[in-house]
């Protein structure tokens, strides 16, 4: 009787667990589908390189960038590269997350084979002392590299939305910080929209010389900032 009271208990537990997080996944996957869907068809539709890198997470930033380096240079002429800043945080923060990770784990582990091996209450607690220094380390690296991360993943997506739709384009970008999930959303709906990009023109042979950057093309060929 005991037996069954334990499993049925166990049973009722893991309904419980997933009862709660099956919905918050579900709405995590929508989400991140929608995100995927938008970047990756305003990307093909302007002729960015790699429009697919939009359903790989951490590479989704490369097209991120790449969309709103297109816009500053046709719109101002400026090629900022936020395609390569974002992606280089986006890996050394994936990178310094899973040291730390790492480290937690090797702590963890460091604890359970000292008991188990005698080691001296002193030489444990300085053990896990100097490795639990070593995680603050990180964590504040982590934390520096996440800030500097949004910042500049905002200012790209800010980008982003005044090429879409201009007269919106300050709401969405308020809505997108104080309420993440509406981000994707907003890339979705707006997908097919260019109201805030100059009128396209038709592929035409490369001049190196030339003044005019307010004109752009979806072939892509001669934009090496993309």
């Amino acid at each position: 009787m005991v037996y069954t009271y334990e499993m049925q208990e166990t049973v009722a537990a893991l309904a419980s667990g997933l009862v709660t997080t099956l919905p918050s996944a579900v709405l995590s996957i929508a989400t991140y589908v929608l995100s995927a869907i938008g970047l990756y068809a305003i990307a093909k539709r302007r002729g960015i390189h790699h429009p697919w890198l939009a359903w790989v997470p951490v590479a989704d930033y490369w097209v991120l960038g790449s969309l709103s380096d297109q816009y500053q240079y046709v719109v101002r002429g400026e090629n900022k590269s936020k395609r390569k800043t974002l992606l280089i945080l986006g890996i050394l923060s994936t990178v310094v997350g899973i040291a730390m990770f790492v480290m937690a784990i090797s702590v963890l582990v460091q604890m359970i084979l000292g008991s188990g091996a005698g080691v001296s209450e002193d030489a444990m607690m300085e053990m896990v002392v100097g490795m639990l220094a070593g995680m603050l380390g990180l964590c504040v690296l982590w934390a520096a590299v996440e800030i500097a991360c949004a910042i500049i993943r905002f200012m790209a997506l800010y980008d982003v939305y005044r090429s879409l739709d201009p007269g919106n384009s300050t709401l969405y970008l308020v809505l997108s910080i104080l309420v993440g999930i509406t981000e994707p959303f907003f890339l979705f709906f707006n997908r097919n929209k260019d109201l805030g990009m100059p009128p396209r023109r038709p592929s035409d042979p490369y001049i190196p010389n030339q003044s005019s950057r307010t004109t752009w093309s979806t072939d892509g060929e001669h934009q090496d900032f993309l």
